[in-house]
């Protein structure tokens, strides 16, 4: 993959993760009491993630990405972390090796590469990548679940926890991605693990750790 092909990384571990934060319900599960019994298959998950996110203002973390290429012996790991609030403003930093990342602020937005580069600010739609990733975090954000299925046919792997297998619908999408492996993390519901099987044999599997809920962000992350 090019950079186009990193950028789409991207975007799906990102729409993985902001898939917490949706205030939505699925399947029938919206607006039944919390104590509902709740199945197993398809729809018993997604009302499981439902209730498990419902409540999610803030969330923050850390998160571990490694990449395997057909052409390497080894993987390329690389480590970040990330601040998402709603409704519109997203903050994804790589750290380490190389520092680099991006903000959003409703439809304003900075990049930067290197820890002490400057940063480039521009509107959203100057950027299409930038804007493709900001368009589909803000509609998971505010959107109802039922969206996921639009753009993925999906499968239970596993009940508990619940793992998911997401292959692509979108001809662009099906030119990198072979599908998507979603692990949740047992008690929580929350996503813990993502790994993009591309086509051609490559891989990255993004792990998200150090996870906190609601707290009050730091002021200036979004600035």
């Amino acid at each position: 993959m090019g950079p186009v092909g990193s950028y789409m990384r991207t975007i799906i571990a990102i729409l993985m993760l902001c898939c917490m934060l949706t205030a939505t319900s699925l399947n029938g599960a919206e607006g039944e009491p919390a104590d509902q019994p709740v199945g197993t298959g398809k729809a018993g998950a997604f009302q499981r993630i439902s209730k498990a996110v419902g409540g999610v203002r803030t969330i923050s973390g850390k998160f571990r990405q490694e990449r395997r290429l057909a052409m390497l012996a080894r993987p390329v790991d690389s480590t970040g972390r990330f601040y998402c609030e709603k409704p519109d403003r997203l903050r994804w930093e790589m750290v380490h090796p190389e520092p680099s990342g991006f903000l959003v602020n409703g439809n304003l937005a900075k990049q930067w590469k290197g820890k002490e580069g400057p940063s480039d600010a521009f509107e959203t739609k100057q950027n299409p990548l930038i804007k493709l990733i900001v368009d589909q975090i803000f509609a998971w954000t505010t959107a109802d679940l039922k969206k996921l299925e639009q753009r993925y046919d999906i499968k239970v792997v596993q009940d508990e926890p619940i793992v998911l297998k997401l292959v692509p619908r979108s001809s662009k999408e099906k030119k990198y991605v072979d599908h998507i492996r979603i692990s949740f993390e047992a008690g929580t519901n929350y996503v813990h693990v993502v790994d993009i099987l591309e086509k051609g044999g490559d891989s990255t599997r993004i792990e998200f750790f150090d996870l906190v809920i609601n707290s009050q962000l730091q002021q200036g992350l979004f600035d």
